[in-house]
């Protein structure tokens, strides 16, 4: 993975097939844990030009920051309420 943008980025995968679709760019099938196949957009894997647009990550700080807030506050709420699930819910 070439884009910096993508959450998989820097990691190396099998290629298990490649498509170029007219008007569109394509995507990569690739091998992920053995198993499961993954389909990721041909640019993302293509060495791109020095762009700032593309380099940028997805998340800012602030909004990561914000996220984690919002998650531990979650994790909280469960935690203070840990009652059954509901009765249709299997029991194994």
């Amino acid at each position: 993975m070439t884009d910096p943008a993508h959450p998989l980025y820097g990691r190396r995968f099998p290629v298990l097939s490649i498509s170029h679709l007219p008007q569109h760019p394509g995507h990569v099938v690739v091998a992920y844990r053995g198993s499961f196949r993954l389909r990721i957009p041909v640019p993302a894997t293509e060495p791109a030009p020095d762009d700032a647009a593309r380099s940028r990550p997805k998340f800012t700080r602030d909004c990561l920051l914000e996220f984690l807030a919002l998650w531990k506050e979650c994790q909280a709420a469960c935690v203070d309420h840990p009652g059954p699930s509901g009765t249709g819910s299997p029991t194994t």
